[in-house]
């Protein structure tokens, strides 16, 4: 019954119990359930958890026992502020290991370990919350802590908030999120996350396995849940490249500007244009910015314009702000003041931040011809031109096709 049960593929979700004691020994099989991550519990059992790597039973039976010296000097640091004696005095109370077993009181020295910022006491209360071990559960107040553990990079802290994203956990169900911690965990050298990530990518799909790596390493440039650094962010993004042309934009952003990785505008160059080939918007925008500036290629606008034009056409407002600005000066096109005020028009319809203003100045710009030449451009595309105009100066809504008048 047990082996039918793990051969279901049907997604499960995890299952936890009552937080095991240090020292106790797991079975093999209610541990291998656990690593699984999936909630697959063997029959008549509930998985239970000391730390997302529960120890190899032959490790938790050899643990020594703390006599009652190794206690008082333990209590002496812990008291003095020692980070790590407190985590050490509350993994004894949790298992009564030297001291009489009490719940309470491990929570109370793994939290003031983690208020210090020791990692595993942060993950070890995170715990305690969720299963409601030594004070009221608290399943938000749980993942708060997982997540301060797993910034510090602590791999079974990683885990756990892949379980918690999996299983809808104190957070929304998120499966990109939990695939993106697994693979986290796995990276951090988590055993209990392999079968984690290979389902995981199963149940994703081709497309679910960019996303996820998409996700760390956009975590890493940014800086909020892990540590900022554009080194493990272009590590990932290469993960990703050949999954995902975004991936290759993002990681070609860093050649440009040198972050994480040595400046190097030809290899941004052929990690866009292997994207620009998709049709990919962004890629052709970075083709365009390559070409016009002569980086990584010999500066030619008018291949940049052609780049330009077709990001445009994908809906890139950067590609049209760029061609605005070819259009108006005649940069590798000629001069063309109508068609620069329609690309800034658009690129304002995409939300750009400053192409009314810049339309607002080419508007002086313009002729009487150039105005006319919009006009008919614009009731062709059959807009109205005086609401166009009027959205532009900031005098209406914005204006939508279909509203053009005879």
């Amino acid at each position: 019954m047990e082996s039918k049960r793990r051969g279901r593929h049907a997604r499960r979700k995890l299952t936890i119990g009552n937080s095991e004691r240090p020292g106790m020994v797991l079975s093999r099989v209610t541990a291998f359930v656990f690593y699984l991550a999936l909630g697959v519990a063997a029959a008549g059992c509930q998985a239970s958890i000391e730390t997302p790597q529960s120890q190899p039973p032959q490790q938790q039976s050899l643990r020594p026992k703390l006599n009652a010296t190794e206690v008082s000097k333990l209590r002496v640091s812990a008291e003095g502020g020692d980070a790590s004696a407190q985590f050490a005095l509350g993994k004894a109370y949790e298992g009564g290991n030297g001291v009489p077993q009490n719940d309470e009181s491990a929570v109370k020295w793994y939290r003031k370990a983690a208020d210090q910022g020791n990692a595993e006491a942060e993950n070890r209360l995170g715990i305690m919350y969720r299963v409601g071990q030594g004070v009221s559960r608290d399943k938000e107040e749980a993942v708060r802590w997982y997540h301060k553990a797993a910034k510090q990079g602590n791999p079974q802290a990683m885990f756990n908030l892949g379980v918690s994203y999996y299983n809808g956990d104190g957070v929304p169900s998120n499966p990109i999120l939990a695939y993106s911690w697994f693979l986290l965990a796995q990276d951090a050298g988590n055993p209990a996350a392999e079968d984690a990530v290979k389902r995981s990518g199963e149940e994703g799909g081709r497309m679910g396995t960019p996303d996820a790596l998409l996700q760390v390493a956009g975590m890493y440039e940014k800086g909020d849940e892990l540590p900022q650094s554009y080194a493990d962010a272009a590590k990932w993004y290469r993960k990703a490249a050949d999954l995902s042309p975004l991936a290759r934009v993002n990681l070609a952003a860093l050649f440009i500007d040198g972050k994480g990785v040595p400046r190097d505008y030809g290899q941004a160059m052929t990690l866009c244009q292997g994207a620009a080939k998709q049709n990919y918007g962004p890629a052709q925008y970075c083709v365009g910015y390559l070409y016009q500036r002569g980086l990584g290629t010999p500066a030619d606008p008018k291949e940049a314009a052609k780049w330009y034009g077709q990001a445009s056409k994908d809906g890139n407002r950067a590609a049209m702000m760029a061609l605005a600005e070819m259009y108006s000066k005649g940069e590798g096109i000629s001069i063309n003041r109508p068609e620069a005020y329609y690309y800034l028009f658009l690129a304002h319809g995409r939300g750009a931040p400053d192409a009314q203003t810049r339309a607002q100045t080419l508007w002086k710009e313009m002729s009487k011809d150039d105005i006319k030449h919009l006009e008919r451009k614009l009731r062709d595309l059959r807009y109205d031109p005086k609401r166009v105009f009027d959205s532009m100066q900031g005098q209406t809504t914005p204006a939508v096709k279909g509203s053009s008048q005879p």
